[in-house]
């Protein structure tokens, strides 16, 4: 195979590769409130949990983890600036403890939702 072959070989994969992350966000975007965790979200991709972990260092450079904690934090916080209720934000987030909630909102923004209510 020529090296041209390699190069346009490798450009497929990172072009699918990305297609697929792009999915895959949408997908969590849209899907907040329910069951995101690596293994739900790799099985709804055909993925393994280990692929979809990859993925996610590769092109996010986090790990799925973090990804969703950072997306279920920044709608948070938007609905909170919305005036929304903090029952109503847990579960448009996809938590299902205000501790839970609590202590990831402070830890990603310094500061617990009900400093950023105007």
């Amino acid at each position: 195979m020529g090296i041209r072959n390699q190069i346009q070989d490798n450009i497929n994969k990172t072009l699918h590769e990305l297609r697929r992350v792009e999915r895959v966000e949408q997908y969590i975007a849209d899907n907040l409130q329910t069951d995101l965790s690596a293994a739900t979200v790799a099985a709804k991709f055909e993925l393994s949990v280990s692929s979809l972990q990859h993925l996610f260092k590769r092109h996010q450079q986090q790990t799925y983890q973090h990804y969703l904690q950072d997306i279920r934090i920044a709608k948070a916080f938007e609905l909170v600036k919305e005036g929304k209720r903090i029952k109503e934000i847990m579960y448009a987030t996809g938590y299902k403890y205000r501790t839970t909630f609590n202590k990831a909102f402070k830890k990603k923004l310094k500061h617990p939702p009900g400093y950023f209510k105007e």
